[in-house]
């Protein structure tokens, strides 16, 4: 009986069943705000292991960054906002460089919005919008295709603030 003490954590961590949270210097994304589920006290961190084991989505769409139409692949913002526990309305996204946008969280449902990390197979790197960029389906709903929206396509998204 003793023994078994010892043994359920150590089999539960070879088999995977433990993980430990990313730190800030691991993460490719920290979400904070209004969320039921911090990994950390206010916060949740996702780090690429995480965001490879959501289900993958891809959109083939063409972009006003692209000269012809591209396929992006990644998690879907919504399955991050369900994970998360999100309960707020509006979105801060912001980049690497601090830049931001503001995005109403109901577009992640109503559009099923991804946060792309690869491109035609490829991962985004920094330099090519990279590591995640908010890909809208551009070509399934031509409502998508102005300025409204192209503003809303941020990339190089490091953080996500939910109010």
């Amino acid at each position: 009986m003793r023994l078994g003490l010892y043994i359920a954590p150590l089999l539960g961590a070879l088999s995977g069943l433990t993980q430990a949270a990313p730190t800030l210097e691991d993460a490719l994304l920290k979400v904070e705000g209004a969320i039921e589920s911090p990994t950390h006290h206010t916060f949740y961190l996702w780090d690429s292991a995480m965001l490879d084991q959501l289900p993958q989505y891809e959109i083939n769409t063409h972009t006003p960054w692209y000269d012809q139409a591209r396929t992006f692949r990644g998690p879907r913002l919504q399955d991050v906002l369900t994970k998360v526990g999100a309960n707020g309305t509006q979105l801060t996204i912001t980049a690497l460089n601090d830049y931001s946008v503001q995005v109403p969280a109901s577009d992640a449902a109503q559009y099923q919005v991804i946060l792309a990390r690869t491109i035609d197979g490829k991962p985004l790197s920094i330099r090519d919008k990279g590591p995640l960029f908010l890909i809208y389906p551009f070509d399934q709903y031509p409502e998508l295709r102005n300025k409204l929206y192209y503003g809303r396509a941020i990339w190089q998204i490091s953080q996500i603030k939910v109010e």
